[in-house]
C-alpha cells in the first residue's frame, strides 16, 4: 500500500504556561474586556498583545508582571491548533503507513529553537516548516483551574509573529500532494485564512480531503465588532469542507447567528458535509448529510466519564486545560486517517468513532501541562488515549441500550 499523507498549516506557535492565576483577581479584572473587540482579556478566548497594549496604555511587560506578580513561567511547549493536531495524530497513528506534513514558519529567535528542540521529537515532518526573519509566533497562557467551578480555563494573549505574513504561496505545490488537507485555526495565520475559499477549491480539485478548525477571530472581531466573522474570500468554503470543527461561540460568530440552533442550520445551508461544534466541559454536537461520514442527524455527545472521574478522584493529575481542543481535533483527524486507511470511502465514515478518538484525546490533554505531550517511546500516547477511546466507546453503547 503506498503511503498515506495528511498535509497540516497554519497555526503554530511558542506557549509559555502560567499555572493558578486568579481570573477574578483584581490584577486580571483590571484588563478585562468591556466590549467586543477592546483588546481587553477574555476567559477561554485570545487577544493579541499589541491590542491589549493599545487598551492599557503600558507595555505588555508592564502588564504582563501585574498579571502573574512577577513569576516566570511554569513551563513551555509547542502549541498551536495545526501543529499540535498533527503531533497528536501521528503519535496515534504509531505502527500505521501514514505521514504527517506540517507547513508553517518559525521565526529566528530562542523561541524557534525551544519550538523545534521539541517537535524534531514528534513523528510529523518538519521539512516545510520554514525559519524567516523575524519573531517566532508565541503566546503567553494563563491558567486557572478553580474557573468553571474547577473545571479550568486558559486566557491567551498571543503575537503572531511571522506567521503574520505566511502566505499561500510559501506552501508550495506539495502541500496538495496528499489525501488529506487539515487547516488549523487559520485565523492566526491572516493570509492563509483570506484565501482559505481558494486552497479548499485547489484541494477538491486534486482530490484531497478538507478538514478545517477554527479559533476566534480576534482580527475580524476587532475590524468589524458584532459583524459575521469571514471564512476564506466567500461562502463557497463552506461547501468544500468535508469536516469543519468548530467551538459554540465561534459557530455563532461564523454564521453570524444568536441562537445555536439557527447556526446549525446556516451550516447545513451551506453545504458543509459534517460537522463537529464543541462547548468546553459540555455535551459537544455533532452532524453530517452523508457524503463523507454516514448519515447523521444532528446529535449531543458527552464528554468521557472516565476522564471526568479521574480529574474528579485525582485532582493532582489535573494538568491544565491548554491543548484539549486541538487534541480534539486531532483525535477527530486520526479517526478520519485510520478509517479511510482501512479501506472506508467518503459516505461510509463512522461519526461515533471520530467523536471517541477526539473525546477520548481532549480529555487526555486535561492530564499534562500544554497541548503537545512529550513521547519517551513511540507509542507511548496511543497506549494512554486508546483505553480511553475504548471506554468512551462502551459510554455511548451503554447509553444507547438505556
Amino acid at each position: 500500500m503506498s503511503q498515506f499523507k495528511v498535509s497540516v498549516t497554519a497555526c503554530s506557535l511558542a506557549d509559555y504556561l502560567y499555572k493558578n492565576i486568579d481570573f477574578n483577581s483584581d490584577s486580571f479584572n483590571k484588563y478585562l474586556s468591556k466590549q467586543k473587540g477592546d483588546g481587553g482579556l477574555n476567559p477561554g478566548h485570545l487577544v493579541f498583545i499589541a491590542d491589549l497594549e493599545k487598551k492599557a496604555g503600558k507595555e505588555f511587560s508592564v502588564i504582563l508582571d501585574e498579571l502573574t506578580k512577577g513569576k516566570e513561567f511554569d513551563a513551555f511547549n509547542l502549541g498551536g491548533p495545526a501543529i499540535v493536531a498533527a503531533i497528536n495524530a501521528a503519535q496515534l497513528s504509531y505502527g500505521s503507513n501514514v505521514e504527517f506534513d506540517f507547513y508553517g514558519a518559525l521565526g529566528q529567535d530562542d523561541s524557534a529553537d525551544r519550538i523545534l528542540d521539541i517537535v524534531k521529537k514528534t513523528p510529523i515532518n518538519i521539512s516545510n516548516y520554514i525559519k524567516r526573519a523575524g519573531t517566532s509566533p508565541y503566546t503567553r497562557v494563563l491558567s486557572d483551574p478553580n474557573y468553571h467551578a474547577g473545571k479550568g480555563e486558559r486566557t491567551f494573549i498571543n503575537n503572531l509573529g511571522v506567521c503574520e505574513n505566511y502566505t499561500p504561496e510559501m506552501l508550495n505545490d506539495t502541500f496538495f500532494d496528499a489525501d488529506v488537507l487539515f487547516f488549523g485555526a487559520t485565523a492566526l495565520t491572516p493570509n492563509i485564512h483570506d484565501n482559505l475559499t481558494s486552497m479548499l477549491k485547489r484541494g477538491k480539485k486534486n482530490n484531497c480531503i478538507n478538514i478545517v478548525t477554527t479559533v476566534f477571530d480576534s482580527r475580524n472581531e476587532k475590524n468589524k465588532p458584532g459583524k459575521r466573522w469571514p471564512l476564506g474570500e466567500s461562502d463557497e468554503s463552506f461547501s468544500l469542507i468535508d469536516l469543519l470543527i468548530v467551538d459554540w461561540e465561534e459557530a455563532l460568530k461564523i454564521s453570524g447567528k444568536t441562537d445555536f440552533l439557527d447556526a446549525v442550520q446556516f451550516f447545513i445551508d451551506m453545504g458543509v458535509k459534517s460537522f463537529i461544534i464543541t462547548h468546553g466541559a459540555k455535551d459537544f454536537f455533532v452532524w453530517s448529510n452523508g457524503e463523507f461520514f454516514k448519515e447523521q442527524p444532528l446529535t449531543a455527545f458527552p464528554i468521557s466519564m472516565l476522564v471526568d472521574a479521574e480529574l474528579n478522584a485525582h485532582p493532582e493529575k489535573r494538568g491544565d486545560t491548554t491543548g484539549c481542543g486541538d487534541n480534539f481535533a486531532g483525535g477527530a483527524l486520526t479517526s478520519v486517517v485510520k478509517q479511510l486507511m482501512d479501506g472506508k470511502n467518503a459516505g461510509e465514515l463512522e461519526m461515533t468513532d471520530a467523536c471517541a478518538w477526539a473525546c477520548a484525546s481532549g480529555g487526555f490533554a486535561c492530564f499534562t501541562l500544554g497541548g503537545t505531550y512529550h513521547e519517551e517511546i513511540p507509542g507511548e500516547k496511543l497506549s494512554h488515549v486508546k483505553p480511553l477511546y475504548q471506554a468512551y466507546l462502551e459510554q455511548i453503547k451503554t447509553a444507547e441500550n438505556e
